[in-house]
């Protein structure tokens, strides 16, 4: 089931949304606009008209007002797509688009209370950055730009925006996805900036992970894969090295599920997935050192004899360059110091957990207020952690091809950077 109540009116205002039809930018509409969006820099040679062209694109976001309307106001996020979903009323092949039920999620529940819910496009700052049409291939000719380049600069400004957009939220954050795909905005960009702002658990999935992909894995590894905390640092998609959008932070993050189905434990199939967070809370930032200390002090009580392999100094340079924008390329940022491993807390403040436990049986999802939303993000509640000796050693993981990344979705309009 969905994880928060969404009505069928819901799934209804989604499907009109998606069947608008919008007029097409003009080539005159398209050229008033890329005038002053060029004014000054398009004598200059391609090159440097292209990185002028992003700064001055990147600075123009990052001015754009996505300020909470109140305090108590939560934020959706979105990426790709619902598509023959089994557990809502969908049309065999249907596919929604989660831009449009972000959006008709976010129109319903403003309708109870207004301003209790928010999405990017629909601040200030995204209508403005939606009114420069830069996903539109006209636009993208009016500045002299190829289809590749045209995207880059659009995921530029949007990504720019969507950072600022996940960096003002507070309450609560609705994903509108069932898992972190690492060629995606939500992964590279908005988890991350509220994971290193100390937000990790505000992040609440608003679809069901997709436990199909655990079948091969013991009960207690499918129960943490579908937890919160787990979905909202790990992603289990292949990648390629060689594509501009694969980031230290795509490796980091990457779990490999042949080969945890190859442990021979629920022990070690959690302290694999375990050291994955370790990984991505040490690319954090400070905000998630005690995170990573409490990780590896568990890893090392489910697998003694195992090395816990955390990011390259160069990979947590990389990371820290992203906390800090305004630092010039030219100062080599240092690394956040090694997280000290100390014999004291558990994974994640609050929380008790224990590989041994077995699943929790699913319950009925009440319809969803902001109480019972706001308590969705437990991390497997009423669990008590016990120490276990192994008693047979691991087997060698055998490398494996992952599962492929589904295509990314086009883009409807000129809409903003949830894929």
């Amino acid at each position: 089931m969905i994880q928060a109540h969404i009505p069928g009116q819901v799934l209804d205002n989604a499907r009109d949304r998606q069947q608008i039809v919008e007029p097409g930018l003009t080539e005159a509409e398209a050229k008033r606009i890329a005038r002053g969006l060029r004014e000054g820099i398009d004598h200059l040679p391609d090159k440097e008209y292209r990185k002028q062209l992003h700064q001055r694109l990147r600075a123009f976001a990052a001015a754009q007002d996505v300020d909470l309307p109140t305090p108590d106001t939560r934020s959706t996020f979105w990426s790709y797509r619902l598509e023959d979903h089994p557990q809502i009323n969908m049309e065999p092949g249907e596919e929604l688009y989660s831009m449009h039920m972000a959006a008709a999620y976010t129109e319903a529940q403003n309708s109870i209370v207004q301003d209790t819910l928010r999405y990017l496009e629909g601040t200030p700052g995204g209508e403005a950055l939606g009114r420069l049409h830069l996903w539109d291939t006209e636009m993208q000719d009016a500045l002299d730009l190829d289809q590749k380049a045209g995207t880059a600069l659009a995921y530029d400004a949007w990504g720019t925006l969507s950072e600022k957009y996940a960096a003002k939220t507070e309450g609560e954050a609705l994903f509108f996805m069932a898992e972190l795909n690492p060629g995606t905005v939500a992964y590279q960009t908005e988890s991350r900036q509220l994971r290193q702002d100390g937000k990790l658990d505000i992040i609440n999935f608003m679809y069901p992970a997709p436990t199909q992909k655990y079948a091969d894995l013991a009960p207690e590894t499918q129960e943490l894969l579908s937890s919160q905390a787990v979905r909202a640092q790990v992603h289990t998609f292949s990648y390629d090295e060689n594509d501009p959008k694969c980031t230290p932070l795509t490796k980091a993050g990457h779990l490999d599920l042949e080969q945890l189905a190859a442990l021979p434990t629920p022990e070690a199939q959690r302290a694999a997935v375990l050291e994955v967070c370790a990984r991505v809370a040490t690319m954090d930032g400070p905000a998630r050192a005690a995170d990573v200390e409490k990780l590896v002090e568990e890893i090392k009580v489910l697998r003694p004899d195992h090395e816990v392999t955390l990011p390259s100094v160069e990979d947590q340079q990389w990371a820290a360059s992203l906390r800090e924008p305004a630092q010039e390329s030219s100062a080599t940022p240092k690394p956040p110091p090694a997280p000290a491993i100390s014999t004291h807390g558990q994974y994640l403040p609050g929380v008790t957990v224990n590989a041994k436990v077995g699943p929790v049986v699913p319950q009925p999802l009440p319809t969803a207020t902001t109480k019972s939303l706001a308590g969705a993000h437990a991390f497997l509640p009423g669990v008590t952690p016990q120490t276990k000796q192994l008693t047979a050693p691991d087997k060698p993981a055998t490398p494996a091809t992952p599962t492929q990344a589904p295509p990314a979705p086009e883009q409807s309009r000129d809409t903003g950077m949830g894929v």
